[in-house]
């Protein structure tokens, strides 16, 4: 009985993540609806928000395609969680939130570290192109890492050894 209702809240509460086609396909197509998200809201984001949150796209984007190419392999599944996160919430909360303020108070307000709410968001946003970057990094290091490790292999298993008989 405890086992069963450990599995159920297991369940609940593991995150979803993209580890078929589909749901990859899903998650591009959720980017593609948060690009044109970001395009519609132009006019109303401060100066440089908008390329810093198309280059945090970009960025997904790539990697999305990277593990479409290399068969779901390169990416890991807390990898997968955080692409889907970054599309689903992390950037489109921060969007959201500046988005719902009044543009008079986005004029005249400071937060309590002095930025402004435009200031702020850029910030955050250049924090989560970090953070993929790191991602993309780390992806394609292990990547690396394999391709090293294949080439040692094929160099052991076909070079001429030293105990090879003339």
């Amino acid at each position: 009985m405890l086992a069963r209702w450990r599995s159920r809240v297991e369940e609940a509460v593991a995150p979803p993540q993209p580890d078929q086609p589909e749901e990859l396909e899903a998650v591009r197509a959720r980017l593609g609806r948060l690009v044109a998200r970001v395009n519609a809201a132009a006019d109303r984001l401060p100066e440089g928000v908008v390329p810093e949150a198309r280059a945090v796209c970009d960025v997904v984007r790539e990697l999305l395609d990277h593990e479409e190419r290399t068969s779901h392999t390169s990416v890991a599944a807390v990898q997968r969680f955080s692409l889907a996160a970054t599309v689903d919430d992390y950037l489109p909360s921060s969007l959201d939130s500046f988005l719902a303020l009044p543009p008079s108070f986005v004029a005249q307000h400071r937060t309590a570290t002095g930025r402004t709410p435009g200031a702020e968001l850029l910030a955050q946003l250049v924090l989560l192109h970090e953070a993929v970057r790191e991602l993309a990094d780390a992806v394609y290091s292990g990547d690396a890492r394999r391709l090293s490790d294949q080439g040692r292999f094929l160099d052991t298993k076909f070079s001429g050894s030293d105990l090879d008989l003339p």
